[in-house]
C-alpha cells in the first residue's frame, strides 16, 4: 500500500507516465537518423526510452559526436516530432486523475522530463494541468540526463525540498534509476513495471488503476 502522507510533493515523469508519446519520438529518431545512413536497432531504441538524445546518438554513430553535430541532429529529431506530437500524443489512462488527487490533497506537483521544454508545455496543455504543475524541468537543458540523478536533483533544488519530502513517478528503468539515485521514493507505473528490472522501486504497478486504495487524502489514502 502506498501512503503518501509523509510527502509534500509529487514529481512526475512525462513521456509514458502522463502521456503516451514514445512512439512519436521513436518514429522521429528512425526517420531523421536514416538521413545519415543509420538504422537504430530495436534493442537500442528500447534501451533509450526515457532518456535524452546525447547517449542515443553517440551509441548509434559509434563515437562521441561533436556538440554541434549532436545539436543539429537533435534539433532535426525534435522538429520531426513536432509534426506528429499534437496528433499522436495520448493521455495515459488514469494519470491525470491520480495527479489531480495529489494536488487536491495539498501536494506540490512537478514534472521532470527528458523532453524539450516546448514538448513538456504542449503535453501539459493537452492534459489541462499547466496551472496545477508548479514546476517543470527539461533534461534537454541539463548537461546530463536520466539515468543520472541530476534531473531529479535539479527539480528538488528548484522546489526547495529534500529528497525525503517528495516521491517520483516513472515508467522507464532509466527514469526510475535517476529518481532512485537522487534519493527519492520511486513509484514505477506502466507496462512491464512489475517485472524484475524494477525491483529497486518500492511501489510497482502496470496501470494507475492497479494502485490501491485509490482515494488520496492530505493525511494518507482511503479506500
Amino acid at each position: 500500500m502506498f501512503d503518501p502522507s509523509p510527502f509534500r510533493a509529487a514529481i512526475f515523469d512525462l513521456d509514458g507516465t502522463l502521456v503516451h508519446s514514445e512512439h512519436v519520438w521513436e518514429r522521429a529518431k528512425v526517420e531523421v537518423t536514416a538521413r545519415y545512413g543509420k538504422r537504430p536497432s530495436r534493442a537500442l531504441l528500447d534501451a533509450h526510452v526515457g532518456r535524452g538524445l546525447k547517449d542515443f546518438l553517440d551509441e548509434l554513430f559509434g563515437m562521441p559526436l561533436t556538440p554541434e553535430m549532436r545539436r543539429a541532429i537533435g534539433d532535426q529529431i525534435g522538429a520531426e516530432a513536432d509534426l506528429w506530437l499534437d496528433r499522436l500524443r495520448e493521455p495515459v489512462p488514469g494519470a491525470r486523475d491520480w495527479l489531480l488527487a495529489h494536488a487536491e490533497a495539498g501536494r506540490r506537483i512537478a514534472v521532470c522530463s527528458s523532453s524539450p521544454r516546448r514538448h513538456i508545455d504542449g503535453a501539459l496543455e493537452m492534459l489541462a494541468i499547466r496551472d496545477i504543475v508548479e514546476l517543470s524541468v527539461s533534461g534537454a537543458e541539463l548537461p546530463v540526463g536520466k539515468p543520472d540523478p541530476l534531473p531529479f536533483l535539479t527539480t528538488l533544488n528548484a522546489l526547495g525540498l529534500a529528497a525525503a519530502e517528495a516521491f517520483a513517478v516513472e515508467d522507464s528503468v532509466a527514469g526510475a534509476t535517476s529518481a532512485s539515485r537522487a534519493g527519492l521514493f520511486t513509484i514505477a507505473i506502466g507496462p512491464g513495471c512489475t517485472g524484475p528490472a524494477y525491483n529497486f522501486c518500492p511501489i510497482r504497478a502496470e496501470t494507475y488503476a492497479d494502485l490501491h486504495p485509490t482515494r488520496i487524502t492530505a493525511t494518507g489514502v482511503q479506500s
